[in-house]
C-alpha cells in the first residue's frame, strides 16, 4: 500500500510513509490509498462532525454494478453454455513436459527421478475424445506412453486411458471423473503388487501456458496418499491445436490464470451483441499485472510464488512534502485457495521546511491471507470471490520523535483488516477483454501508547495514547487490454474514516484531548500496464486524491514490477 498521504499533523508537516493503521484493502500488488485518519493539529480540535453516510455510497456502487452488469451481459440464452465435452480444449497442442516420478510407490521411497521431453493432445470426435502422446527422456530412461480420453454422456464423466509402448495395450481399468472449478479429478481402484489400492490423478491449469498433473496411490482406502508422479507442461511454441471449426488464432476454449488462481475458463460472455469471431480476444491473448489499487479475488496455485515491490513517491501539494516509499508483496500459495504473505515497507520523508528524515526507516509490516470462496466461469455470472486478512504490526518508529518528526513512519497500534473482494470479466463492443473488480475492506485498531513528538502531532512533554477510528474503503477498478502486453487501468475508490482521539498530559497535568475529526476520500488511479510474459510485468501509474472532506490533497506516481513463479 502507498502509504496516507496526510500530515498527521505533526509539526513539520510531513506525509507518513508508513500506514498509521490504514491498510485498507489487501491486494496481490497495491491495496487502496487512503488519507491518514491521526492528523491532529489544534484546528482539528474544533473540527466539524459532519460525514458523508457510508451506506448510501456504498450501496449505489453495488447497484452501479448490479446495471452494468444488466447492460452489458448478453441474455442468458446467448451465454456460452456448460459443455463438458470440451473440458480438455484448453490442452490441444504440443507441450514441453518436465516429469517428477517416484522409483517404488507406496515402499516409503524418497527417490525420484526427473525426465524432459513432449506431449502432444489432439482433439478426436470434435472434442469429444482426445489422445495424448507421452515422450519423455532422463538418467533413468526412456518413457513413450499413450492415453486415449473418451466423454460419457450418460454419466456426464471422463475415462482417462493408458497404455505404453512395451505393452502395447490399453489398461484394463480407465480412471474416471469430471472438472469441477477448472480442475479435473479422476479416480479408480487398481491392484498393485498383488493389493487392491486406490488410484487418484489430478490435473490443474495453472495458467493457459501451464498445467500440472498428479498421480497419487492410497493402500488405505483413500486416507491418506502418496504423490509418485508430477507432471508440469509448458505450451510450446508451435501453437494451439484446434477442433474443427475453431480458428487457430483464436481458440474457442482456454485456461487461464486469473491473477495467479487458477480455473478453467471459455471465452468470456460479451458486454453487448458479440463482434465477429475473428476479432473477440480470447483469455490466452491477454496478459495482466492488475491495476494499481484493487486487490485481485484469486489465489496463488499450491506452491507458487510471487513478489511485487512497489515504489512511491506521497507529494503534498499542500504541503510541498514527500514521502518517499517502497512496499513489497511476497506471497505463497500454501493451498490452490488459500494464499499467505508478507509485506515489508520502508520510507523517507522530505519537507521543504524542517529537517528530512535521518535515514531510510522501516514502516509498519504486515502479514496476510487470502481464501478463495468462488471461482468466475464464463457461463455463470457468480465472479470470483474471496475474503482477505491483514495484520498490520507497530514495527515503524511513530513516537519520541524529538527535532525530526520526519522519522516518524509507523501508527504505534495492531491493525486488522478483513476485504471483501471479486473479480469478473467481459468483452467491449470493440472485442477486446475488459476485467472489472470491486472491492471493500472494513479495518480497526488497537489503542497506542503515545510519548513525546509523534505522528499524532504531539508535543516534547505528551504522554498519552491515540485511539484510531474505523476505516472503510471501497475500490471499483477496471482493465481494458489494448494488445496481449499492454493494459490500460483505472481506480476508483472511497474510503471513510471515523474521528482518531489522542488523550493525555502535556508539561501541565491539565488533560489533552485531540480530534482528527471523519475524513471521507474520493480518489483515481489511472495506470498503464506492460507484460513481457504472464508472469512478468510493471505498471506505472498515479494516484490522485483531490476530493472529500477534512483532506489534503496529494498525488502519488507509482511504479511496480510483478513476478509470479
Amino acid at each position: 500500500m502507498i502509504p496516507p498521504s496526510s500530515s498527521m499533523g505533526n509539526p513539520a508537516g510531513v506525509p507518513s510513509v508508513g500506514q498509521a493503521s490504514r491498510p485498507v484493502l489487501l491486494r496481490t500488488t497495491l491495496p487502496t490509498l487512503a488519507t491518514n485518519p491521526h492528523r491532529t493539529d489544534q484546528q482539528f480540535c474544533q473540527a466539524s462532525t459532519w460525514h458523508r453516510p457510508l451506506l448510501p455510497v456504498c450501496c449505489g456502487i453495488f447497484i452501479a454494478l448490479v446495471v452494468a452488469l444488466a447492460m452489458f451481459s448478453p441474455p442468458a440464452s446467448a451465454q456460452a453454455q456448460t459443455d463438458p465435452t470440451h473440458d480438455f480444449d484448453f490442452e490441444f497442442g504440443t507441450w514441453h513436459t518436465h516429469l517428477r516420478r517416484l522409483t517404488k510407490p507406496l515402499t516409503n521411497s524418497t527417490t525420484w527421478v526427473e525426465y524432459d521431453g513432449t506431449t502432444k493432445v489432439t482433439p478426436v470426435w470434435d472434442g469429444r475424445a482426445n489422445l495424448v502422446e507421452l515422450d519423455v527422456t532422463g538418467p533413468s530412461g526412456h518413457i513413450t506412453a499413450l492415453s486415449l480420453r473418451l466423454y460419457n454422456p450418460s454419466t456426464n464423466q471422463w475415462s482417462l486411458n493408458f497404455s505404453n509402448i512395451r505393452s502395447g495395450t490399453m489398461s484394463t481399468t480407465p480412471t474416471i471423473g469430471t472438472f469441477k472449478d477448472g480442475i479435473g479429478t479422476f479416480t479408480d481402484t487398481e491392484d498393485f503388487d498383488g493389493r487392491p489400492i486406490q488410484v487418484r490423478f489430478v490435473i490443474t491449469p495453472i495458467s493457459h501456458e501451464e498445467i500440472k498433473f498428479e498421480q497419487s496411490f492410497s493402500s488405505d482406502n483413500g486416507k491418506t496418499w502418496e504423490l509418485n508422479w508430477l507432471a508440469t507442461d509448458t505450451r510450446s511454441a508451435s501453437g494451439i491445436a484446434c477442433r474443427a471449426g475453431c480458428s487457430p488464432t483464436t481458440p474457442n476454449s482456454t485456461t487461464s490464470t486469473i491473477d495467479h488462481g487458477p480455473q478453467t475458463t471459455e471465452t468470456p460472455p460479451s458486454l453487448t451483441a458479440s463482434p465477429p469471431t475473428s476479432h473477440v480476444q480470447s483469455l490466452d491473448a491477454a496478459w495482466w499485472t492488475g491495476p494499481l489499487l484493487a486487490n485481485s479475488a484469486a489465489t496463488l496455485p499450491h506452491g507458487h510464488f510471487l513478489a511485487e515491490p512497489y515504489v512511491y513517491d506521497v507529494v503534498g501539494t499542500q504541503s510541498n512534502s514527500n514521502g518517499f516509499g517502497s512496499r513489497t508483496y511476497l506471497e505463497y500459495g500454501l493451498t490452490d485457495r488459500l494464499t499467505i504473505g508478507a509485506i515489508p515497507v520502508f520510507g523517507y520523508n522530505e519537507v521543504n521546511s524542517g529537517l528530512n528524515s535521518s535515514h531510510v526507516g522501516i514502516g509498519d509490516a504486515t502479514a496476510l491471507a487470502q481464501f478463495g470462496l468462488t471461482r468466475w466461469r464464463p457461463d455463470s455470472r457468480v465472479p470470483s470471490t474471496a475474503i482477505m486478512v491483514q495484520e498490520t504490526f507497530p514495527t515503524g518508529k511513530y513516537d519520541n520523535l524529538g527535532t525530526r518528526p520526519t522519522n516518524g513512519l509507523g501508527a504505534g497500534a495492531y491493525t486488522t483488516t478483513v476485504a471483501f473482494n471479486t473479480q469478473t470479466y467481459f468483452h467491449a463492443p470493440t472485442g477486446r477483454l475488459l476485467r472489472m473488480r470491486l472491492n471493500a475492506g472494513e479495518a480497526i485498531s488497537t489503542t497506542a501508547q503515545v510519548t513525546g513528538v509523534s505522528v499524532y502531532g504531539t508535543a516534547a512533554n505528551f504522554h498519552g495514547r491515540a485511539h484510531p477510528g474505523l476505516t472503510t474503503s471501497v475500490d471499483w477498478a477496471w482493465e481494458y487490454s489494448l494488445t496481449r502486453r499492454w493494459v490500460l487501468a483505472l481506480d476508483a475508490t472511497y474510503s471513510h474514516s471515523a474521528n482518531t482521539r489522542v488523550t493525555g498530559t502535556d508539561a501541565t497535568p491539565i488533560l489533552i484531548t485531540l480530534n482528527s475529526g471523519t475524513t471521507d476520500a474520493v480518489g483515481f488511479a489511472p495506470a498503464l500496464e506492460y507484460n513481457w510474459s504472464p508472469k512478468v510485468g510493471v505498471i506505472v501509474g498515479t494516484r490522485i486524491l483531490a476530493l472529500g472532506h477534512n483532506l489534503p490533497t496529494s498525488v502519488t506516481p507509482v511504479v511496480a514490477l510483478n513476478y509470479v513463479r
